[in-house]
């Protein structure tokens, strides 16, 4: 009998710790399911002729973000760390702190895998605001060239009118005016090259392509998905979902197991698990107060060795986990607050669509009209030409801005979620100009 208990003694922490280990597997296994697919990127071929879709972009970037493949490095470690631990069997005077030890190296496990799951949701949000950036910037781009056309269809006539000598209104000077807008209107179809440079390059860093890589995104319309938006569903996901909240909760029960640590060792002093692990939680996110208020998280704190008694060192060790439980309820509002935000965010910009849409038409409207009078010879005066113009531009532009940041607070809402929430943005076919 005697026999047997001490063979149990001796197998009983590497078998719970075993099956501790299978747990978080089958923890981990469990949340990535959760997670949507990522999509498979297209191959050059379809890329080169069609250029590529947001499912594509994705695709790519969750399979060669260095941000990603660095976190999955860490994932990869922890888990090494905690075999080797598994397979660690020192004399029973100086491992008597082994099982907390395998303890906290799985829960290290659940922390970077929490890393990873939340990088791929921010990886997501990167790709879809710079991909629709580059729509944007094309949106603008036609509507600088529609004016530009408008502005010298115009400036032909006049001027043509002037040399001939068939208008007493115009003039060399009415000439001018009009050359003078239509200056203006070339170069705001210079700044929207350059931003379509500039979306491109972003998205091409986003997606993690080398420079020498060519990047072609598919030609489409900016779309305006009509998604239900639930405030308190986007808070009660994001809490469920957000890996620095998951983080947070794991490191504290990792701090919380340090206190049994500290307990198991007579000497001066003793490591943490701070000397063998770097268990810490992502800050959600860093705070400003510069023209934009924002709170900033609270970070851990644990060093690498604590001296003193037993009893003080556990002391101290309760003390820093009083403080991650602190840096829980902390990251808990922060990620409230955060849905919040990108809740506002929607609903403020959803609100300017009609708006917009309608000032759009009646633009058009007015710069068909007033082209249609023109060219049936009734007198229009050349202020209310290039006032319309100017106008039905503007209105255009205004039009495409509200649903560039409509899409951008829909992306955010899936990023404050971890994903939980579908924007209705990737695999909608945009539509063809």
């Amino acid at each position: 009998m005697n026999k047997n208990s001490s063979r149990w003694r001796r197998w009983r922490s590497p078998v719970v710790c075993g099956l501790m280990f299978l747990l978080c597997l089958a923890i981990a296994k469990a949340r990535a399911a959760n997670q949507p697919p990522p999509a498979l990127p297209a191959s050059p071929a379809v890329a080169a002729t069609s250029g590529m879709s947001l499912d594509d972009c994705i695709g790519i970037a969750l399979e060669q973000q260095p941000a990603l493949a660095a976190l999955r490095a860490s994932l990869a470690a922890a888990e090494n760390a905690y075999q080797a631990l598994l397979r660690l069997h020192p004399p029973p005077l100086i491992g008597r702190d082994l099982p907390i030890r395998r303890q906290q190296a799985c829960l290290g496990v659940t922390i970077a895998n929490a890393a990873v799951r939340q990088s791929e949701a921010d990886t997501v949000y990167a790709v879809t605001r710079t991909y629709f950036g580059v729509l944007y910037a094309r949106a603008q781009l036609q509507v600088a060239e529609n004016v530009a056309t408008s502005l010298r269809f115009y400036q032909e006539r006049v001027r043509d009118l002037v040399k001939k000598g068939e208008s007493r209104e115009w003039t060399t000077s009415t000439v001018d005016k009009i050359t003078l807008y239509l200056r203006l209107a070339e170069g705001r179809q210079a700044e929207a090259n350059r931003g379509i440079e500039r979306a491109t390059a972003a998205l091409r860093e986003a997606m993690g392509l080398p420079l020498e890589m060519p990047l072609r995104v598919a030609e489409g319309r900016l779309p305006s998905p009509t998604v239900p938006v639930n405030r308190e569903e986007l808070v009660n996901l994001a809490l469920a979902r957000r890996g620095e909240l998951l983080q947070a909760t794991t490191a504290a029960e990792v701090i919380d197991l340090e206190v049994a640590a500290q307990g198991k060792s007579c000497l001066p002093t003793a490591r943490t698990f701070a000397a063998a692990a770097d268990i810490h939680a992502t800050p959600v996110p860093q705070g400003f107060s510069n023209g934009e208020y924002r709170p900033g998280a609270t970070s851990l704190e644990m060093p690498v060795l604590l001296a003193g008694r037993r009893s003080y060192r556990m002391d101290r060790a309760r003390d820093f986990s009083a403080r991650a439980a602190a840096v829980v309820n902390k990251t808990h509002n922060l990620v409230a607050l955060d849905a919040e935000d990108a809740y506002l965010k929607w609903l403020e910009a959803s609100r300017k669509i009609p708006v917009t849409r309608d000032a759009a038409e009646t633009g058009a409207r007015l710069s068909k009209n007033t082209r249609e009078y023109f060219t049936a010879g009734q007198r229009v005066r050349i202020e209310d030409i290039l006032n319309d113009e100017v106008l039905a531009g503007q209105a255009q532009a205004a039009y495409n801005e509200a649903l560039y940041l409509q899409i951008i607070a829909l992306a955010d809402l899936q990023r404050a979620t971890a994903g939980g929430f579908n924007p209705g943005l990737a695999g909608l076919p945009a539509p063809k100009h």
